[in-house]
């Protein structure tokens, strides 16, 4: 079955209850309203396999305003799937995902993610997807860095709420997605499972470029990077080096295609590419309304964020 809005409140509990019998462990209460109700995009994208009362598997996607080149066009994230113990190996998952990829073809163009080791050879061989890259992490051992390299030739400042002003403008021909300063409060600050912090270089107001961190462990991950120029970058990037150092932290993590002006500044920072490697892949349903480089990586502009596991 779809799950509408009408029916989330009845079947709520009943999927904390299953994100629970697959994977052992328990969900924050308040994360499954935040990503799939109230997140301002009026879409419910949810399978559901349900026996008598049982919830047994449940398939979803999250839906994501791409932007390429001034155009915008609706597609959706895949979210995470769930069985109960007892339903795995009787080809739920392939089953749910086709039923939400034929209930909402109208609606959206296409559907994509990061697939997992587990999941990967499914989404490939059963569903349609195609694989688009595997992205490397860059990553920066902070034991070769020495913090006084670094000079603050722009004022960084936080903006954790996202109060400041959000229009960037991007006319180098990649798709990203469409991040309104609506999208990054509801994605970062308003997030009710992980603690991210914002900086950003601002001019009369409005954020001209911005930086999104999350520590992990004794690291930390940039999750989100928008710059408007290459002194900007540099300020930012020297800001989150020194505050890790002065932190304690052993390193810096982040994405970033080798397409991009950015990856060269990273490069010389030091930054190198090491393991994990992500599957990014998707199945176009749409494809008249997709940009034409959409099967190839170097269309692409991703961050960490992105994802729904950052």
């Amino acid at each position: 079955m779809i799950l509408d809005f009408s029916e989330w409140s009845s079947y709520k509990e009943r999927l904390e209850a299953l994100f629970h019998d697959s994977f052992g462990k328990s969900i924050d209460p308040a994360y499954f309203d935040w990503r799939y109700i109230n997140n301002h995009k009026e879409q419910l994208l949810f399978s559901l396999e349900v026996d008598a009362q049982t919830v047994a598997a449940s398939y979803s996607a999250f839906p994501v305003d791409l932007e390429c080149d001034g155009k915008v066009v609706r597609t959706a994230l895949s979210m995470t799937t769930m069985t109960h113990p007892e339903w795995r190996g009787k080809g739920l998952f392939p089953k749910l995902a086709t039923e939400l990829y034929t209930e909402s073809k109208g609606e959206i163009a296409a559907i994509w993610g990061f697939p997992n080791a587990n999941s990967h050879s499914t989404f490939i061989n059963k569903l349609e997807w195609s694989d688009i890259y595997e992205i490397p992490t860059m990553t920066l051992d902070l034991a070769k860095v020495q913090a006084g390299h670094f000079q603050d030739d722009f004022l960084v400042k936080r903006d954790d709420d996202f109060l400041e002003g959000y229009s960037h403008q991007h006319d180098d021909g990649l798709i990203r997605v469409h991040k309104s300063r609506e999208y990054l409060r509801w994605r970062y600050a308003d997030n009710p499972v992980n603690s991210y912090e914002n900086h950003i270089v601002s001019k009369a107001g409005v954020a001209s470029s911005y930086l999104v961190t999350k520590v992990f462990g004794n690291s930390i991950d940039v999750v989100d990077m928008c710059f408007s120029n290459a002194a900007e970058a540099k300020a930012l990037l020297g800001h989150i080096i020194k505050k890790s150092i002065s932190e304690s932290l052993v390193s810096i993590n982040c994405w970033m295609p080798t397409h991009h002006w950015s990856h060269a500044i990273l490069e010389r920072l030091g930054f190198t590419n090491v393991a994990p490697i992500t599957y990014f892949a998707g199945r176009q349903l749409n494809p008249e309304k997709l940009p034409g480089q959409w099967a190839s990586y170097r269309g692409w502009y991703l961050q960490m964020g992105d994802s729904d596991v950052y």
